[in-house]
């Protein structure tokens, strides 16, 4: 396994703590921890992990995280479109290509046959920000995942875009633990949209 170096973009969230971890234990990449408190990070691994406290809505502080990177992770709440599209732009100026984004089930209203794109109001920022990924060049794997819920089982299907989606919950740490496979093996569902829910 080659060690990448993996940026995590909202590291302290409920995803981004679960993905931190288990590529600690799987895996010798070494992680920068982009956040807005880096109180909530606890303890650091000063060998493996760097801070980076700064605003993911800030262009400027997204493409300094952004160099030197070759896997870029994020999941965030907020301003999903606006960050994205920084990430987007900081990868080109950077020239780094592997891009995984937390997104949500229900954008391509693929919950049921309809095909519809009038999708629920609250979707609307996840769906923008699967476009702006899906729509880039970059080497990208959009996961959508159903209402996730503190269980500890590791439990999971994958349907694909296109696909009617199927169940409607998940754990945590199912969808960290397709992250964390995706960000140790960057080929692995590239250019993908996944959605994912308990099997």
């Amino acid at each position: 396994m080659i060690m990448e170096n993996v940026l995590l973009i909202g590291a302290s969230g409920s995803i981004g703590s679960v993905v931190r971890r288990d590529l600690l234990n799987s895996s010798d990449n070494h992680l920068t921890l982009f956040v807005r408190d880096s109180s909530r990070l606890g303890e650091i691994d000063e060998k493996r992990e760097t801070v980076f406290s700064g605003d993911a809505t800030d262009p400027n502080d997204v493409n300094v995280a952004v160099e030197n990177q070759d896997v870029v992770f994020i999941s965030v709440t907020g301003y999903l479109p606006l960050i994205t599209q920084n990430v987007v732009d900081a990868m080109h100026n950077n020239e780094v290509k592997r891009v995984i984004l937390i997104s949500s089930m229900g954008i391509y209203n693929e919950i049921s046959d309809n095909d519809s794109e009038n999708i629920e109001p609250v979707l609307v920022p996840y769906r923008k920000a699967a476009d702006i990924i899906e729509e880039s060049d970059l080497d990208s794997t959009v996961i959508r995942p159903s209402w996730f819920d503190n269980n500890t089982d590791l439990n999971y299907q994958i349907t694909f875009k296109g696909e009617t989606f199927v169940g409607r919950n998940v754990s945590r740490r199912s969808v960290a633990d397709l992250a964390t496979r995706i960000i140790n093996e960057p080929t692995l569902y590239q250019n993908e949209s996944l959605g994912i829910s308990r099997a």
